[in-house]
């Protein structure tokens, strides 16, 4: 596929289709928090195949140089052309089916919900949960090849390196951690408007509003259930609790700079009747987008006890 060069939204894109996984995300902020925190986007063109995945290019502040001194009336100093960096992810089929009998199509639950639409909203929450767990996840992308190899999009954390990640060793997390893992996106130009904790690095964070001396100092309130609102010198962050982060770890974001990318906006598809049964599928095709290599950064290994 071409390099991208920007972004469209699904509604552009694909039209009522963006409906479904608009909903989705607009309800499920406290199910799935990080996919309803970030962006979603179509691919600028289709040109290519699904199966060549998505390539992005993206800046990068260039560093001072120390040694620039030069004479008076010298030469000019050398051209420099400055470059971004490249990535690329691979697109990610995921399928959830449902179906009842034909005797539950006209049938309703005893609080009156009807079976079809109850058992769609459990296969979504079911299809959400799942979408959660890749794109938090460390998995490396896989190239899809025909029937033989299904592709795989890379998870977030896949996206780490030596420069945005943090090994605690086991140490107990307090503010000045918070502050450390902030300043990798401050010292690149960025701003973390995001942090996703575990349960127990959350809890943490609520031993630590006990006092009010660190609440006054951080300006720490909390916003909403499982959401604490921090402000320090390299930025305000929201502290959201998800429930799919190990213990050990937390992980600040810019959320303007990471999409879920979709090939296939998510849609449901009828499978027909067989047997007298109604039988459909969930479908989304996607893949991870970092538009930066600081676009999040990754502390891990902290203390759970």
């Amino acid at each position: 596929m071409a390099p991208k060069v920007g972004l469209i939204s699904n509604e552009e894109a694909f039209g009522k289709d963006a409906d479904l996984e608009r909903d989705i995300k607009k309800v499920g902020w406290k199910q799935t928090p990080f996919l309803s925190s970030i962006g979603t986007a179509a691919p600028t063109s289709r040109a290519g195949k699904a199966a060549l995945g998505h390539r992005w290019f993206y800046d990068e502040e260039p560093d001072g140089d120390l040694a620039n001194a030069h004479f008076e009336g010298g030469d000019p100093a050398d051209a420099e052309y400055f470059v971004g960096g490249e990535l690329l992810n691979h697109y990610q089929i995921v399928k959830n089916s449902y179906g009842i009998s034909g005797s539950e199509e006209d049938s309703t639950l005893i609080n009156g919900k009807v079976v079809l639409v109850d058992q769609f909203e459990k296969t979504t929450t079911k299809h959400k949960k799942s979408l959660e767990m890749i794109l938090l996840s460390d998995q490396a992308a896989v190239q899809r090849v025909g029937k033989t190899t299904a592709g795989k999009s890379g998870g977030l954390k896949s996206f780490s390196t030596g420069n945005n990640t943090i090994d605690a060793l086991g140490a107990t997390l307090t503010l000045q951690y918070i502050r450390d893992i902030m300043k990798i996106g401050f010292l690149n130009g960025l701003d973390y408007k995001k942090m996703q904790l575990g349960d127990v690095q959350m809890d943490v964070i609520d031993n630590i509003m006990e006092s009010k001396i660190a609440v006054k100092e951080w300006g720490m309130q909390e916003i909403a259930d499982g959401v604490t609102r921090i402000r320090t010198k390299y930025g305000t962050c929201d502290l959201m609790l998800n429930p799919f982060l190990s213990d050990d770890e937390i992980i600040p974001y810019d959320p303007s700079l990471i999409k879920k990318v979709n090939w296939r906006a998510m849609h449901t598809k009828e499978l027909g009747r067989t047997k007298d049964a109604v039988e459909k599928e969930l479908i989304s095709e996607f893949t991870l987008r970092v538009c930066h290599e600081y676009g999040f950064a990754w502390m891990k290994n902290l203390a759970t006890s």
